[in-house]
């Protein structure tokens, strides 16, 4: 017992005499000045085993303490299923329900994105490519050539693009047919065939509510290997919108008659009338290729934009290096499996698509702050996301406050789910990351602002004593250290 109790007695011993030492020194330093003779040299009066030489000792408790008992009382207005962490390079400074699943809406796409950084490698890049069965004769390919998609998300044309407030990396298709012409291609005896076997034909996931398949709210583009501009026919010149454009019935037969008017631009004579269709075996000769922008370039513009289309293809592309073609089933199991590979614990976590437009998704607020602590990927989530107040899905919130372009976040929104998950830069530079996740039926208005709450209340930690209050003080001079 006496073993036990020595080390607790020492360190009291020491506390209180650092304490005592200390305020000695604070009255000390408050006796009138001396009388003006010879200079007297700054010294510093604080003792070495001061309790001012440990600031952040001090310091971490209260502001502990203090950051607890504000976010106590924002939750408090929340509903009941509520889940909140808030974790500083992995240690949890405040957690509510952060263990329980809930419907985690687009803050799903974190999930999505740490996966496929980590199956496919942030370097990765989508092929699409142009075959024929022979080489062009003096400018004339005789026969069809095959619009082959690689899954590339973001083939799009820059007039689609233009629309966007923020800068997106994208394959411009229209360089594609560029190297064409280049080439000397002057016509094509046969039809422009635009092949989406890379993935399977299915244009939305199975278990999505109607509502939000192609045709209805359009809250992602018909899916395909061979997706250009979405997968959209048509789409509004200003309003970006999903809800307003129109789907392609056959993406990649779309894809393929935009591809037959850019050649045709240039004044590429093609004969027969542009289709879908594979790719015979024998068509080995490549007339032209185009990449992607590398991974981690696509998963930034999915979570700046909350981009459901780009989302939803990732899947597909997972789940086609384990099972081609790539589907979102395939996809899903992936996810998964990828993440228990990266170390991370996926208790109560259910995968069901990629953008989180499925109810069936279960996530904790602790895994999605792991996400975005993952120590590979990590740095390039958080780069990707939006900014508070500056861009993406976070233009409009925290704008005029103090957490303005300090917010890195990925919203969520469903019917009855709302959600924030990212990263503050603190007033003193440091980084907490923080995951608010509430599911309610019917969902209260204010609870967004209540999330937003979450957020500013991270800005000014650590809000304990005043650093400065426990520096050494001066005696007879400037204070030098």
């Amino acid at each position: 017992m006496i073993r036990r109790l020595a080390l607790p007695l020492i360190l009291l011993s020491v506390a209180v005499g650092a304490t005592w030492q200390a305020r000695a020194t604070d009255a000390a330093a408050d006796l009138p000045p001396d009388l003006p003779g010879s200079p007297v040299p700054a010294t510093v009066s604080t003792p070495l085993f001061s309790a001012r030489r440990v600031p952040l000792f001090l310091q971490a408790p209260e502001a502990d303490r203090r950051l607890v008992a504000d976010l106590d009382a924002v939750v408090a207005d929340l509903p009941s299923r509520t889940c909140v962490a808030v974790t500083e390079y992995g240690r949890l400074l405040y957690g509510h329900n952060e263990s329980e699943p809930l419907i985690p809406a687009s803050t799903q796409k974190l999930l999505t994105g740490v996966a496929a950084l980590e199956l496919l490698g942030p370097d990765h890049v989508f092929t699409t490519r142009v075959v024929a069965r022979a080489a062009a004769v003096d400018g004339v390919v005789d026969g069809d050539i095959w619009l082959v998609g690689g899954g590339d998300p973001v083939l799009m044309t820059t007039g689609y693009v233009g629309r966007f407030d923020d800068r997106m990396s994208y394959t411009d298709v229209d360089r594609l047919a560029g190297q064409m012409a280049v080439a000397g291609l002057t016509e094509v005896t046969g039809a422009v065939i635009g092949d989406e076997s890379r993935f399977d034909s299915l244009r939305y996931v199975a278990t999505w509510p109607e509502r939000f398949r192609p045709g209805s709210q359009n809250q992602a583009g018909p899916l395909s290997a061979l997706s250009v501009n979405d997968g959209f026919v048509w789409w509004h010149a200003v309003n970006t919108s999903n809800g307003l454009s129109t789907s392609a019935a056959d993406p990649a037969a779309f894809a393929a008659g935009l591809f037959d008017d850019l050649l045709e631009a240039r004044d590429v004579l093609i004969r027969r009338s542009p289709q879908s269709g594979i790719a015979p075996l024998d068509a080995t000769v490549e007339l032209a290729r185009i990449d992607s922008p590398p991974l981690n370039e696509i998963v930034a513009q999915m979570l700046m934009t909350s981009d459901n289309t780009t989302a939803e293809l990732l899947l597909k592309a997972m789940g086609g290096v384990v099972s081609p073609p790539g589907s979102s089933q395939a996809g899903a199991s992936s996810v998964m499996t990828a993440l228990k590979g990266a170390g991370h614990d996926l208790t109560g976590v259910v995968t069901a698509d990629g953008s989180g437009l499925d109810p069936g998704n279960r996530v904790t607020c602790r895994v999605l702050t792991a996400m975005l602590e993952d120590p590979v990927h990590g740095p390039d989530l958080v780069d990707g996301m939006a900014v508070a107040g500056e861009s993406g899905t976070m233009r409009g919130r925290l704008a005029g406050s103090s957490a303005e372009g300090r917010v890195r976040a990925k919203t969520g929104t469903l019917r009855d789910v709302t959600s924030l998950a990212g990263q503050v830069e603190t007033l003193e530079g440091r980084k907490l990351s923080f995951a608010v996740l509430t599911n309610a039926e019917p969902l209260p208005d204010r609870v967004r602002r209540l999330h937003d709450r979450v957020a500013l209340e991270l800005v000014g930690y650590p809000s304990g004593p005043d650093l400065r209050l426990l520096e050494p003080l001066a005696v007879g001079g400037e204070e030098r250290g």
